[in-house]
């Protein structure tokens, strides 16, 4: 599998998801400055030029949910559940996740990262502070779910916790703070220490999830 992007949380979802599961693939890092995503070479890969987009024997695939789950069924179901209940309950929390936390999360790296360090634009700490107030109402979904699991649906990873963690990550960059909600900090700090997160962030430059978070 040839996967194709920059450096971005809709990546380390992939990222993570492939170590887990054992898919091997090739990574192909894109610089945002450079345009490489609008290319006609990628466009053909994703009409609308965004990443990442993956190719796998001769077929291209998009979409950062969809190739996670792609993945594992490759891999025997891996991180995807032994029967259409088990899978239909990962999809369940992943959807929910990228549904009603995507949003607020971006606002996050969108005001506090991506508008600063590539626009040179001043963050609106108003479109952040609201963005807080949702996920005041949302995190305590995840901290109740996980409970005293390990994971979101048990004991066992899913891609609901790839998926997941992908996403929360802009907490290590943003002034967004999910302490308060114990469970799910347990969760993120013991997600954050697992072999398959360190293994993907070596390949990114700096181990950063977005080019401007990079360590020297």
């Amino acid at each position: 599998m040839k996967i194709y992007s920059f450096a971005t949380f809709n990546l380390t979802k992939l990222l993570y998801t492939a170590q887990e599961v054992g898919q091997t693939y090739e990574l192909v890092l894109y610089s945002p400055e450079k345009m490489q995503h609008k290319s006609p070479e990628h466009l053909a890969r994703h009409p609308l030029g965004k990443v990442p987009a993956v190719e796998y024997n001769g077929q291209t695939l998009f979409e950062s949910n969809a190739i996670c789950r792609l993945m594992a069924e490759l891999n025997d179901n891996k991180l995807y559940g032994s029967s259409p209940m088990a899978r239909a309950k990962v999809n369940q929390w992943v959807d929910f996740i990228t549904l009603h936390y995507l949003r607020p999360l971006s606002t996050f790296a969108w005001e506090e990262g991506i508008r600063v360090h590539y626009f040179g634009q001043k963050t609106d700490q108003q479109a952040c502070q609201a963005a807080q107030k949702e996920l005041d109402e949302l995190l305590p979904v995840l901290d109740r779910q996980i409970g005293d699991n390990a994971f979101f649906l048990g004991n066992d990873i899913s891609l609901a916790d790839t998926v997941g963690f992908a996403l929360l990550q802009i907490e290590s960059f943003t002034s967004l703070d999910i302490s308060v909600n114990l469970n799910l900090q347990r969760w993120y700090q013991a997600m954050a220490q697992r072999p398959s997160v360190q293994k993907a962030l070596e390949q990114l430059p700096g181990r950063g999830i977005f080019s401007f978070t990079a360590k020297s």
